[in-house]
């Protein structure tokens, strides 16, 4: 799991590194530079494509001077340079990067002032071209200069494609991002060791539409000791996590499940969720849907069994229950599921609503329960947010209130631990935008929870898992990605963790 660091942290962490490896910050420049061309290439692989690289006066504009450098050498042979000032001084590595440039045959255009009317005098092709933005970087955290913001918003208004150096320039690494605010919109951001917090807030779209992420050098080491709450999952991580079945196992080691959903015109959302339960793994599956319903479910899942509310508890003990998909009214049993649980909770849709309406029974959530709202069904439960950063700072802070996993569902989702950690999950895509995806993620969140799994660990898992396998078929050419669909990967991705067959 990589930390996701601050812009002042990311300062600590190249002096770190220009100190433990004994070189010189134009150095760790040339590194970034390289890593950014590497990435270029494959975005811009034409070589007669024209480029304009706009650089402002300090280290961010140093990048852009050492990239120019990299793709003359690489064969690019239409490049022009525009010097912005940006500040009162020139920083040194700008100033180092400078002199290099002049000593080669590349265009460059010096702006006296930060002015719309002399760039616009420069007479630039900007629809023509794909631009290179290396203006301001993340020691940026305050609204841009008014003449600067005219320009960005003339270059916003004419230019096809930009590609960022870092991050856009006036757009902030964390904290909330203004609605209004002024940032030069990039088609691509190839992003230094860290993606940026606010990369993964749905604001951000507004600013960006891809970004990759290039490793510069800088000492993971020193990273892991930084104190961050913010967490990006990786591959690494789900198998660490995952334990493969052992030899003489039986279906009473991997646990047995309550899925407690479904009502009268919903019984899709029970049927996904205990499919996806069972895809995963769990021993045993008990449903609890209408009677009326029964059929339904014997002719989809005959691997699963029914339950009544009556008898769920008799003799019963489950691993784990969900509670909320498709219910309906049948949610205001949570009230009495309370009383009668002997497992952790994974609570979603119709579960977390009721929740909403009965907020007292937030204080009487059992321990290792799992909400798994998405952005209305967290409004309706803990109250409304002006932007996703005031979200998630509520999130973190009623996760370790009542002491719970919150699985804050997005493009990408967010889990917040009962210590308040927020671990991003980078899987999933559009394609899987549907109803019942969430049923599905249900299913599985509740499976590995019934196999033994922390709430946390069954999470990572569920969460990268779910959206892996509607990345593989999106790959495959899926336009849309439905959950049964979906569903049919997760064995197959299981399967290839540890590339084992047994533990």
């Amino acid at each position: 799991m990589r930390k996701i660091i601050s812009a002042s942290q990311v300062k600590l962490a190249d002096s770190d590194c220009l100190v433990s490896e004994n070189i010189s910050s134009h150095e760790l420049m040339d590194r970034a530079a390289s890593a950014f061309v590497g990435v270029f290439r494959g975005l811009v692989p034409d070589k007669n494509t024209p480029i304009i690289i706009l650089c402002g006066t300090g280290n961010n504009g140093g990048d852009g001077l050492a990239i120019s450098l990299l793709l003359q050498c690489d064969g690019y042979d239409d490049i022009n340079i525009v010097i912005i000032p940006t500040g009162h001084r020139q920083s040194d590595d700008f100033a180092y990067n400078m002199q290099r440039v002049k000593e080669r045959q590349i265009s460059i255009h010096q702006l006296e002032r930060t002015s719309l009317q002399d760039f616009d005098g420069l007479g630039l092709r900007l629809t023509e071209s794909v631009l290179i933005d290396s203006i301001l970087g993340v020691g940026i955290n305050r609204p841009l200069d008014r003449a600067l913001a005219e320009i960005i918003k003339m270059i916003n208004q004419q230019c096809k494609r930009v590609v960022a150096v870092d991050l856009p320039t006036g757009f902030r690494c964390e904290g909330e991002l203004d609605d209004d605010g002024t940032v030069l919109y990039a088609h691509e951001v190839i992003s230094f060791q860290r993606p940026k917090l606010n990369f993964f807030f749905p604001e951000s779209a507004k600013y960006m539409e891809n970004f990759h992420v290039v490793d510069i050098g800088l000492r993971e080491a020193f990273l892991a000791e930084l104190p961050s709450d913010y967490y990006l999952i990786d591959s690494a991580d789900i198998e660490e996590i995952y334990n493969k079945r052992k030899s003489f196992s039986h279906k009473g080691n991997y646990g047995h499940a309550l899925i407690y959903a479904g009502s009268a015109g919903k019984v899709g959302a029970a049927l996904i969720a205990t499919e996806a339960c069972l895809r995963t793994g769990v021993g045993l599956a008990t449903v609890c849907l209408p009677e009326e319903e029964r059929h339904a479910l014997y002719a989809r899942l005959p691997e699963a069994m029914l339950g009544s509310s009556e008898e769920l508890f008799e003799g019963v003990k489950y691993s784990a229950i969900a509670f909320g998909p498709g219910l309906g009214r049948r949610a205001s049993f949570l009230s009495d599921l309370f009383k009668k649980a002997n497992a952790p909770l994974i609570i979603d849709a119709d579960g977390l609503n009721y929740l909403s309406k009965e907020d007292t029974l937030l204080n009487a959530l059992p321990a290792d329960t799992v909400l798994t709202p998405h952005m209305k069904e967290f409004d309706r439960l803990f109250g409304p947010s002006e932007n996703w950063w005031q979200r998630l700072q509520l999130a973190r802070r009623n996760a370790q209130k009542f002491k719970i996993t919150i699985v804050l569902k997005n493009r990408y989702t967010f889990i917040i631990t009962e210590k308040g950690e927020v671990l991003i999950n980078p899987t999933g895509n559009p394609a899987m935008a549907i109803a019942g995806m969430g049923d599905a993620l249900t299913g599985m969140l509740t499976s590995f929870i019934a196999q033994g799994y922390s709430p946390r660990e069954a999470c990572i898992l569920g969460c990268f898992l779910h959206g892996r396998a509607g990345d593989r078929l999106r790959l495959e050419g899926h336009a849309v990605v439905l959950p049964t669909v979906l569903l049919t990967q997760i064995p197959l991705l299981l399967g290839e963790l540890k590339n084992v067959p047994f533990a």
